[in-house]
């Protein structure tokens, strides 16, 4: 489920602020539909990393926290979390799930990051909002000024075959009662991106009152040599990729994409 900027329409507040409420809900239904893997695989597959490696993790900077389902999983095996998310909306969701456990920030990418750690993370396909190489080279270079050398950065990004071929140009719904919403996506061809029209209707009150809202999501793919090329530049030494936090290669069908990036000397 993405997290990030989207689009917004005339009079919509701040973005996620209508949808934020159900966030958690969407999750669900990108999981049981699409494959997205749940916060315990993705907090799993990060943990097994580290120690591996032999990383002594303790404080961690997750970016694009949203509504805290993954900090959740992190200040729950105990590491030390600074959350950023640049929503207000969704940072009052995510301290309310965890309260003073995680230290909640604002900030929006690229931008250069608060605090140093051990490690970095950012999951729910945040980075699909960057909208361009030369954007994400700036989020990957405010990581890497952040980590001292031999330390990981964790993200995980959509990819073409899946915003451009499983979702570019389809519409998906749902109705759960109190909660109906459509997610129409469009493709151009020829582009890197593909824009996500997400309609929603929530019923408020006990009568059968319905309020609806609409955000367009823009979500940009980015090639292998792209990342690799923007991590070596931002000062990472290694870039690996794995098939949805697991230890499977990437193939031209993956949909998920996690990255591994590993802090250079320098």
């Amino acid at each position: 489920m993405m997290q990030g900027q989207p689009h917004q329409d005339a009079g919509t507040p701040e973005p996620y602020a209508a949808t934020a409420d159900v966030y958690d809900r969407l999750v669900d239904y990108a999981i049981a539909q699409w494959g997205e893997s749940p916060r315990t695989q993705m907090a799993d597959f990060i943990e097994r990393l580290w120690a591996a490696r032999g990383q002594r993790v303790r404080r961690v900077l997750e970016l694009c926290c949203g509504t805290g389902l993954m900090t959740e999983q992190l200040v729950g095996r105990g590491y030390e979390v600074t959350a950023l998310d640049r929503s207000e909306t969704m940072l009052a969701l995510a301290k309310n799930r965890v309260g003073r456990a995680a230290d909640f920030r604002q900030l929006e990418l690229p931008a250069r990051l608060p605090t140093a750690a051990d490690a970095v993370v950012c999951t729910a396909a945040a980075l699909n909002y960057q909208p361009d190489a030369w954007s994400l080279g700036e989020t990957l270079r405010s990581v890497a000024e952040i980590l001292p050398p031999g330390a990981t950065f964790v993200f995980d990004i959509e990819t073409a075959a899946l915003l451009k071929g499983h979702w570019g140009n389809r519409r998906w719904a749902a109705d759960q009662d109190d909660l109906a919403f459509i997610w129409n996506f469009t493709s151009e061809p020829g582009t890197s991106y593909c824009d996500l029209h997400y309609t929603q209707f929530t019923r408020r009150g006990a009568a059968d009152t319905y309020v609806g809202t609409r955000e367009v999501h823009r979500l940009y793919a980015f090639d292998h040599d792209t990342v690799r090329a923007q991590a070596r530049a931002a000062g990472f030494a290694g870039a690996e990729v794995f098939d949805n936090y697991t230890e499977r290669p990437t193939t031209d069908t993956t949909h998920y994409e996690t990255w591994v990036l590993t802090r250079g000397e320098g």
